[in-house]
């Protein structure tokens, strides 16, 4: 009788598992036929909560940018004594007084930016215009012909260029075309861009003030759902980040404002065309490792070949030399944190993993990305070393106990 109930307690479970393991196989089947359909259906879930999450994050972003200014003005209030202000209303009037300072600040580039672009503009004369394209045809033309000439003396002719332009001729056009179709829909997504620039500004607000309860609620809620070490953990990671990010982001916007000022005023005193739009667009890409010195070398040269201006391009490409250098080695070791000091070789793959994962986007964030995982991979690794050291510890004491133990039996049995 229980041999039978074994059995069939025995029968009953596998037919279980070959029903649950029937339905696996056809559910599996019917998301097979319908990959296709799934696949479009959770991208579009992907691109609806990227949408939904766009504004947050850049909210998060301005937050934690301006976080350091409004404790600054928070401090600032705390200090005037009015007792009708508590200190609820103290940080309200420190981020309206911090949000303002930031509108202002890019109000007045943009002003600068445009002044400064209409400016150059009204001062070319339409003739000079007509003058350097003419110049530009005929050099164009003549390099055109050098290179036929030596082409030719390696026996390459021109009927075989000639092919070969016509072969890629299309493809040049269809990658004009696709250029110039994304630059007319990016045009017109200005109006989303704002909009979600207007929700970011108002929800980084919120952030701002109420960013002291929102940390006690979400840890709060770490420790209700996780355990001490787990809790621990995730403490120590965000203290490191905050100390890479905040050391990396904010100060090397402070070297971007700091170049700016410096490239534009060097250039401008040396009488650079454009060195208003130089200087902003060289100051900007210092926020990517080595592209704002090639920038700045790039754009002024092409500003003084174009008029002809030999003698300022050598003394410009001089003073870059000299304003880079006391950048790389006095201004942005200053205003950097000590945390991000990496190899120069580390950088390098961090930006290369930056712009095949995120484009322009991941080279703004790799370095730090990188610094952050070195200083957690070296915590690790001395952790590591520590245990060992404790083990090793442990092991030499227990062969000192055994030693110690053996010596009061050696002096007995010589007595």
């Amino acid at each position: 009788m229980k041999i039978s109930n074994k059995m069939n307690k025995r029968y009953t479970l596998i037919s279980i598992y070959v029903i649950i393991t029937c339905i696996i196989i056809y559910i599996l089947s019917l998301i097979a036929k319908n990959a296709a359909g799934i696949l479009s259906q959770l991208l579009h879930m992907l691109n609806w909560v990227m949408r939904v999450a766009k504004p947050i994050a850049i909210a998060f972003v301005l937050a934690y940018l301006l976080d350091p200014v409004v404790n600054f003005f928070e401090n600032l209030y705390g200090k005037v004594k009015i007792k009708k202000w508590k200190l609820k209303s103290c940080r309200t009037w420190a981020v309206l007084t911090t949000v303002l300072l930031f509108l202002a600040i890019i109000v007045l580039a943009i002003s600068l930016l445009v002044y400064n672009v209409t400016n150059q503009l009204r001062l070319a004369k339409v003739d000079d215009i007509v003058i350097l394209a003419k110049n530009y045809m005929n050099n164009i033309n003549d390099f055109y012909a050098s290179i036929l000439e030596r082409l030719e003396k390696v026996n390459i002719h021109s009927e075989q260029i000639n092919e070969y332009v016509k072969e890629n001729a299309t493809k040049v056009v269809e990658a004009l075309k696709n250029g110039g179709t994304s630059f007319i829909t990016s045009l017109a997504n200005i109006s989303s861009y704002i909009t979600t620039l207007l929700f970011a500004m108002i929800i980084s607000i919120y952030f701002m003030i109420d960013g002291k309860m929102i940390k006690d609620y979400i840890r709060k809620v770490g420790r209700a759902f996780l355990n001490n070490n787990w809790n621990a953990r995730i403490s120590i990671f965000l203290k490191d980040a905050d100390y890479v990010f905040s050391g990396y982001i904010r100060g090397q916007l402070l070297d971007v404002l700091v170049m700016m000022c410096a490239l534009t005023v060097v250039l401008s005193v040396i009488g650079v065309k454009y060195s208003v739009l130089i200087g902003i667009f060289s100051g900007l890409g210092n926020l990517i490792p080595y592209l704002g010195p090639f920038i700045a070398y790039i754009t002024t040269a092409i500003s003084c070949l174009v008029y002809g201006e030999y003698e300022k391009l050598v003394i410009s490409i001089i003073a870059l030399v000299i304003v880079q250098a006391l950048d790389a080695n006095i201004i942005a070791p200053k205003l950097l944190s000590q945390s991000i000091k990496i190899h120069p070789v580390l950088v390098i793959i961090s930006l290369i993993f930056g712009s095949a994962i995120g484009g322009l986007f991941g080279m703004l964030f790799a370095v730090p990305v990188g610094a952050l995982i070195k200083l957690l991979f070296s915590r690790y690794v001395d952790t590591r070393l520590k245990e060992k050291q404790e083990v090793l510890n442990l092991a030499n004491q227990r062969e000192q106990e055994k030693e110690s133990k053996k010596q009061p039996k050696e002096e007995i049995g010589i007595k």
